[in-house]
């Protein structure tokens, strides 16, 4: 895996201990999973090295695990990788990396660049070693137990990828959080905040659609739909005023449906508060479902 590497040493991390969890979590889909360091000595990079049972080849599915780890990352941690990349994984052949704990960045050059471009995971290889970003391993092993299950889960899969552009359009630190709920009437500073945030809005309704479907008007229906994750319609969310789950569905489609929906529209402002609010509730609904599916909390 290219841009994410594993939890590391100077956050106080126990790496042995993150491989032992991170292992049994991907034990169901017969995937071994190590660590592999990018560089020599003291500059090296930590790197997940991971193979399929019986050493298949299968880039797709590589890809697939790799990004439903980021679109975890992105759900109990935050944006972690920009989507400019070509590639999120690399292929490496087990004879290069076996009884092997540090590869040089130059081989992995190397050998990308021997491959015919057909067969290329990279189309430049010089950005094999790149930017590598980890966290604690707390949201690393929720992010391993919620690939396991989005991996093979098409609904789950789309909606934790929804969830995942919403926060890379916006996004609120846990630490600003309280400022943006508070401040009800700001606004984007910019159109193209503004188109940011419309991207942001419809995505955190699509993600929610990927679990419940199109919320019905009959609001009989529509408790049984967020019933059938494991949520109670009534139960109240929200940073600034608490309101019922079901309630702040109801205001995510309209605010979608009048104000970001159609080009013709011209009241379109959606405020940074309000749309805090309607991610947030998206996030409760696709890590309700996720868990709902795993059978346990994606924490540990």
């Amino acid at each position: 895996m290219l841009r994410v590497g594993p939890p590391i040493r100077c956050y106080g991390e126990d790496p042995a201990r993150h491989f032992r969890i991170v292992r049994n979590e991907l034990r169901p889909l017969g995937i071994v999973i190590r660590r592999a360091d990018l560089g020599s000595g003291i500059d090296s990079i930590g790197h997940y090295l991971f193979r399929f049972p019986h050493y298949r080849r299968d880039d797709a599915a590589a890809t697939r695990l790799t990004e439903a780890f980021l679109y975890g990352m992105s759900l109990v941690h935050g944006p972690m990788v920009e989507d400019y990349h070509d590639s999120l994984v690399i292929r490496v052949p087990d004879s290069m990396v076996r009884g092997v704990t540090r590869i040089h960045p130059e081989t992995l050059v190397d050998l990308e660049r021997s491959r015919p471009p057909e067969n290329r995971m990279l189309d430049i290889p010089e950005g094999v070693p790149g930017p590598v970003i980890s966290t604690t391993s707390d949201r690393h092993e929720a992010a391993w137990r919620i690939a396991v299950v989005t991996s093979n889960d098409e609904a789950l899969f789309d909606a934790t990828r929804f969830l995942a552009r919403s926060h890379d359009n916006f996004y609120v630190s846990p630490g600003q959080i309280g400022e943006v709920a508070c401040d009800k009437e700001a606004s984007p500073r910019t159109s193209s905040h503004q188109t940011h945030f419309e991207d942001a809005l419809h995505n955190a309704c699509k993600a929610i659609e990927a679990v419940v479907g199109d919320p019905p008007r009959d609001d009989r229906k529509f408790f049984d739909k967020i019933k059938g994750i494991g949520i109670d319609p009534l139960e109240k969310v929200g940073y600034g005023e608490r309101v019922p789950i079901s309630t702040v569905i109801r205001k995510m489609n309209e605010a979608r449906d009048k104000r970001s929906a159609h080009g013709s529209t011209r009241r379109r402002t959606i405020r940074p508060a309000e749309l805090l609010e309607f991610q947030a509730c998206a996030e409760v609904i696709v890590l309700a479902a996720i868990e709902k599916a795993r059978g346990s909390a994606v924490f540990g």
